[in-house]
């Protein structure tokens, strides 16, 4: 199922990231655009501003949070330190330099990554942010 698809299907009321203002909401965006689709009817968002977010979806940018409230230093900011500090979880952590590789090689690897990601992105928010 694509994530539009996802959007559309399950209606959610609020869609978290980690980062998501400045790097996957434009990232996604431009990947509409090249396709020759329409991001905001797809999505049920729209940047306004460089903040992503729809008439019946709050997107919540976790980075933000940190950003703010966290009490970390600079250069301790990125996904995995936070959730070393914060949550005391170890999310598994791939060299950028080889996801190329694993894309093509070790599907299974690379999407363990990737929910590692999520479930760290959705933890930090559920301990640090929904309360509020």
């Amino acid at each position: 199922m694509r994530f539009a698809q996802f959007i559309q299907n399950y209606n959610p009321n609020i869609i978290t990231s980690y980062n998501g203002d400045k790097f996957d909401y434009p990232f996604l965006q431009r990947r509409f655009e090249v396709n020759y689709l329409k991001f905001t009817a797809e999505m049920g968002v729209t940047n306004h501003d460089g903040e992503y977010y729809g008439s019946n979806i709050s997107h919540l940018d976790c980075f933000c949070w940190v950003e703010r409230d966290a009490f970390l230093p600079q250069g301790s900011r990125g996904l995995k330190a936070v959730t070393k500090a914060k949550l005391n979880y170890d999310p598994i952590e791939v060299d950028p330099e080889e996801m190329v590789w694993l894309a093509k090689n070790s599907t299974q690897r690379l999407a363990e990554y990737s929910i590692s990601d999520a479930v760290a992105t959705f933890f930090l928010y559920m301990k640090h942010i929904h309360g509020f």
